[in-house]
Order: C-alpha cells, then structure tokens, then sequence
C-alpha cells in the first residue's frame, strides 16, 4: 500500500469513526431521555467501543504515514 493511499484510507476511518460516535451519542441521550424506547442502549455504548478502536487505529496509521515520509525525506536528503 502506498503511502497516500494509507492516509486517505485513516482519514476515511476518521471520518466515519466521527460520524458513527455522534449518531451513538444520539441514541444514548434519546434512550436516557426517554423520549426513544425502540433504541438498544446496550448496542449504541458497543458500537461506541468499537468506533473508539477505530479512530485509534486511524490515529495510529496517520502517525505512521507522517513516520514513513520523514524517513523518505532523510533518505532523499541524505543521497542528494
């Protein structure tokens, strides 16, 4: 995988990991409102887990991406 397409893919999982989290707090605050009785609290606090998990890992890639690139500059540098 090059090195652009793993950052659009973490940013991508970013993206969705943010979007995801605001539509779990959503159901959260409507099932302990009361206004929303059909919501699975159970599932929204999991699936805020695991979009937890997701955002870390986006984080972890977007940090090795800016790692890999900073070596590849040293490198040109130093053959230049």
């Amino acid at each position: 995988m090059d090195i652009a397409s793993a950052f659009y893919s973490a940013t991508a999982g970013l993206q969705r990991a943010d979007q995801e989290m605001q539509r779990n707090a959503e159901t959260v605050a409507r099932v302990t409102a009361g206004t929303e009785e059909n919501e699975d609290l159970n599932t929204a606090l999991v699936e805020s887990t695991q979009n937890e998990t997701l955002a870390r890992a986006s984080v972890n890639t977007v940090q090795s991406v800016d790692e890999a690139e900073q070596t590849l500059g040293r490198n040109l540098d130093t053959e230049a």
